[in-house]
């Protein structure tokens, strides 16, 4: 109580890390991968009707409309635009309906100008690239969007295929590559605020960070993404469930009260949207940031939303939560069942580096410690590891003697059945965060 205390003094109010300094200016409406569409007058009847889905799913309201609009300008004659169709589908991702965007994207594919056309061809390979990483195929979505931008033409949003690339690989754990991507097109440091599809490019290279352990560089990602978006009218965590990863990253590093107030505003903003993936995205989170009795229900409660969304990227984390959280409370069968449920989801999504993340998980219940659980101190030291700091560098964070750390760091690895700092990533999960 008294460190949420001293968190809360540190914070002061902790919301306005996010709000933009500036309210934003005029009528705007995001349109990820192409130009703000500012006058929605001088549109074309159905791609005002296209603007319009994705305002209101900008907002997050009206859910079923923007659903029955978005259906309505894709069953018209304007599907053969790619403006409008490309925000229709957009429109039916953020509904959480990738079965109906999917349909869609094949009805597209077989339109003789989405065919016959280069542009066409790229805007629909993101598009089945968007979904494929929505229902968990991470594999399918690198190769798409690698072929995108792989294609000398390259008429179509550059910067969101490279950020939606750099969210799919560290799904598969392709981190190395993940900053490679990064590197090459120039996205680290300072980002321009003219930089096209900005908050998804913050909120990718924020996933990135996060994977690699550097949790202060997630938050102020996330945070970034999230004051781009309040500045563009964008209210929807099903665009960019951005409050929820950062609240990940403000627990790694301890700053409590920041890590809940970014879930349950998530959770307030996705329970007014209304979709099962948005709701069960912002459940997880706040399950794991409260770290109370209501964090046990609250996860199986989001793991079943999930589950029903066919989010099954965020359902493996979730249920691989859920499962070390249920371990650690001592219902070690329940624990492994949630364990190898993980399992069976990531050979459905061909996933092998949630595969072998379970695979450890499960080999540490099966050890000599029984799954028993790491004690604070030794988590304080595995996520300091895992970030990259040297035992001496350790030893001078935490006032403690190198021998110490490294008696500590013997435990972790005897623990969780690894032999180094290199498996650490895998190892260590968002309830050990």
């Amino acid at each position: 109580m008294s460190d949420r205390a001293s968190d809360r003094n540190q914070e002061g109010s902790v919301r306005d890390l996010w709000r933009p300094a500036t309210p934003p200016r005029g009528p705007l409406t995001y349109t990820p991968g192409l130009l703000p569409a500012e006058d929605g007058r001088r549109l074309p009847s159905e791609r005002r009707t296209a603007v319009r889905c994705i305002e209101l799913a900008n907002l997050g309201v009206n859910r079923a409309i923007v659903t029955e609009q978005a259906e309505r300008v894709l069953d018209s004659d304007a599907r053969a635009d790619a403006y409008g169709a490309w925000l229709a589908v957009l429109a039916l991702h953020y509904t959480g309906d990738v079965v109906s965007a999917d349909a869609q994207c094949e009805r597209l594919a077989r339109h003789p100008l989405w065919s016959d056309s280069a542009r066409h061809q790229n805007l629909l390979r993101l598009l089945r690239a968007r979904s494929s990483l929505m229902s968990g195929d991470a594999a399918r979505a690198s190769d798409l969007l690698k072929a995108a931008l792989a294609d000398e033409a390259q008429a179509f949003p550059a910067c969101l295929a490279i950020a939606w690339l750099i969210e799919a690989l560290v799904h598969i754990g392709e981190l190395d590559q993940a900053n490679e991507v990064l590197l090459e097109h120039g996205l680290f440091g300072r980002l321009g605020a003219g930089l096209p599809d900005r908050p998804h490019v913050l909120a990718a290279r924020g996933a990135l960070h996060m994977a690699m352990g550097q949790f202060q560089h997630a938050v102020d990602d996330y945070t970034a993404c999230g004051r781009a978006l309040a500045a563009l009218n964008v209210i929807n965590s099903a665009v960019v469930p951005w409050r929820s990863r950062a609240a990940f990253g403000a627990l790694a590093v301890q700053r409590y009260d920041l890590a809940l107030a970014l879930a349950e505003d998530e959770l307030i903003a996705a329970r007014k949207w209304g979709s099962a993936r948005s709701v069960g995205t912002a459940l997880h989170a706040v399950a794991v940031a409260r770290r109370d009795e209501s964090s046990l229900p609250l996860l199986e409660e989001a793991v079943q939303l999930l589950d029903l969304g066919q989010a099954r990227t965020e359902l493996m984390q979730a249920l691989f939560d859920l499962g070390t959280l249920q371990v650690e409370r001592k219902d070690v069968a329940a624990g492994r069942r949630r364990l190898e449920a993980v399992a069976a989801v990531a050979r459905e999504c061909g996933n092998s580096h949630w595969a072998e993340r379970v695979r450890l998980a499960l080999a540490r219940l099966s050890g000599p410690d029984n799954g028993r659980a790491l004690t604070r101190q030794e988590i304080k030291i595995a996520q300091l590891a895992r970030a990259g700091y040297s035992n001496q560098r350790i030893a001078e964070t935490l006032f403690l003697a190198v021998r110490t750390v490294e008696f500590h760091l013997s435990s972790v690895y005897r623990k969780l059945a690894i032999s180094g700092r290199r498996e650490l990533a895998t190892a260590l999960g968002s309830v050990a965060a």
